[in-house]
């Protein structure tokens, strides 16, 4: 439900946690523009629907993803002192295809039966 003192096209999430009863409350609150397309509403209303949902019903999950996370930071930091970050970024791949790849891809694009497959940023 919009609730006022939230910038435009913003999304409110707060969690609060009786640390007696290790009980976890959400409010959420959005303000999204009435230029906004429809669709867009709803691609960002049912995110939070389900950011609500993972946070009421799997938290422990998310608890779990960010301690793996953490542990993954502190083993980078390490394999960084241990080696050197320098030395690590040296053996990074970069990757440039090659232009007899960029212009087939191209090419099959423009083809009614691509089997090109474009990735956009949003699928929903």
């Amino acid at each position: 439900m919009p609730k006022t003192g939230i910038d435009i096209n913003s999304i409110r999430v707060d969690i609060k946690i009786n640390q007696d009863t290790d009980v976890v409350d959400l409010e959420v609150a959005h303000n999204l523009s009435n230029t906004m397309e429809e669709a867009q509403v709803m691609f960002y209303l049912d995110a939070l629907n389900g950011l609500t949902y993972k946070i009421k019903c799997e938290l422990e999950n998310c608890a779990f993803q960010g301690a793996l996370l953490r542990e993954i930071a502190t083993l980078r930091e390490s394999l960084d002192e241990l080696v050197g970050e320098e030395e690590l970024d040296e053996d990074e791949i970069d990757f440039e295809p090659d232009q007899t790849l960029v212009d087939l891809i191209r090419e099959r694009r423009s083809k009614s039966k691509s089997n090109v497959v474009d990735f956009k940023k949003k699928l929903h």
